[in-house]
């Protein structure tokens, strides 16, 4: 029975912590450009080229699109290409049927289309937090919570389910341990071997939620200390930035213009302040 708790206990945590970790770091590996050759279409009227296109990649994050192409089969190409217009450039969201237009004879006037071949580049565009020690409170509160605002904006819900989980498995194998050690004490056993044997597998399950809470404290702890470390980082990295932009205002060279009295005519001086 303590075999089928424990395993069953085992792989609902790691098919939790796996989907999570899947979902946090899918923009990392999962970034995917689904376009196929019958998307391309050639409009001479206009001489522009539109290609459609699928993002698939992680929800509620912007990425930056960029387009190619190669008239050698793929092996070099041209660009990134400017003259370009729809799903292209910055802040470009997943989704399907993403349609882009290349003027081709703006960007290369001697453009022919023969072995033509288009490469999507995407690359994430990071998130800048500016969250500040205070979040810690947050990761106080609830493990990970705090994560959101210091870091990249990611959901760090792994941090949640991995703290939670020790704590509730530990919880599990106190619960056993108590019971086998009643066990113990009352002498259920009908034996000696037994009876010892109830006393040994209440030490087992002790040293397993001992173990268990004492990681699920550290995840719980660590959190904390990191969001506050990192969001004093962050205090710090916007404070110089402030103090930067202040710094720049200050050496901005001036005009000021002032009206100079000289006897009956009114004249025009120029006074420069650095």
């Amino acid at each position: 029975m303590k075999k089928i708790l424990f395993t069953s206990t085992f792989l609902f945590l790691f098919g939790l912590i796996t989907q999570s970790y899947a979902q946090i770091f899918y923009f990392k590996n999962k970034i995917k450009v689904d376009f196929k050759e019958s998307s391309i279409k050639l409009n001479q009227a206009d001489t522009t080229i539109g290609i459609t296109y699928d993002l698939k990649a992680a929800p509620g994050r912007y990425y930056k699109a960029r387009l190619f192409y190669s008239n050698n089969k793929g092996n070099s190409f041209k660009g990134p290409l400017y003259s370009v217009k729809g799903q292209i450039g910055d802040s470009i969201k997943p989704g399907k049927s993403k349609e882009v237009y290349w003027s081709f004879k703006k960007d290369n006037p001697y453009f022919d289309g023969k072995n033509i071949m288009f490469k999507l580049d995407v690359t994430e565009i990071a998130k800048v937090s500016t969250g500040g020690p205070k979040y810690a409170l947050r990761s106080l509160l609830v493990p990970g919570w705090g994560d959101t605002k210091v870091r990249n904006g990611y959901n760090y819900g792994i941090i949640t389910i991995a703290t939670y989980g020790c704590l509730i498995t530990g919880a599990i194998f106190q619960l056993e341990a108590n019971k086998r050690y009643t066990r113990y004490t009352d002498r259920l056993a009908n034996s000696t071997q037994e009876h010892e044997s109830l006393y040994k597998q209440a030490q087992n399950s002790k040293n397993l939620a001992t173990a268990f809470f004492a990681t699920g404290a550290a995840i719980w702890i660590g959190d904390i200390v990191g969001v506050y470390i990192k969001g004093v980082k962050n205090r710090r990295r916007v404070a110089s930035e402030k103090r930067k932009l202040e710094q720049e205002k200050g050496n901005e060279t001036t005009l000021k213009i002032y009206p100079l009295i000289d006897g009956q005519s009114t004249q025009m001086g120029l006074s420069w302040k650095f």
